[in-house]
């Protein structure tokens, strides 16, 4: 074998190569650290994704709900086969109207506003289910927080771009 052929195709870099001289590349680690301390960047990103835990939770919340719904001593809360399957697919009409409304939300409103407006229907929806007194509760229920969940959804994937700090760690 060629002793070309034993060497390593990527070798250690050199000192030679040098992007920043040392002084340089000490003063911008600082810059870049200092960057990073922008406690309110990173509490609106963390409120945004929230948006998208809620959507999740809400998404799969019939999964525990439902057994429990068809053994409610209640008849007006009791779901049967027909009934239950109303309740864990109407979210995906509320989620399909909520991603449609977001594209006229955020060129009216803005991204920051809709995301804000969306805590309201999501909200009222978790409300609306965890006090209802019928099925019809529950359904508008399902149907608010699949709206809010498709607003956010729509609006979040955006926001850490654009509060994204200088150094563009988000």
């Amino acid at each position: 074998m060629e002793p070309s052929m034993r060497e390593p195709l990527v070798r250690k870099m050199s000192s030679s190569y040098r992007t920043f001289p040392e002084s340089a590349g000490k003063r911008l680690d600082k810059e870049y650290l200092r960057s990073l301390h922008n406690k309110r960047l990173y509490l609106a990103v963390f409120a945004a994704v929230l948006g998208n835990f809620s959507f999740g939770f809400a998404l799969v919340y019939p999964s525990p709900v439902i057994p429990a719904l068809e053994a409610h001593p209640s008849p007006a809360l009791r779901l049967d086969q027909h009934t239950a399957s109303w309740f864990g697919s109407v979210f995906t009409l509320g989620a399909a109207a909520g991603g449609l409304s977001a594209m006229l939300l955020n060129d009216r409103l803005g991204r920051k506003l809709s995301i804000m407006f969306s805590a309201l229907p999501s909200a009222v929806g978790y409300a609306l289910m965890a006090g209802a007194q019928g099925f019809g509760m529950l359904l508008l229920g399902r149907v608010l927080t699949g709206y809010a969940g498709g607003v956010t959804s729509a609006s979040i994937p955006h926001m850490p771009w654009l509060l994204q700090d200088p150094a563009g760690i988000l």
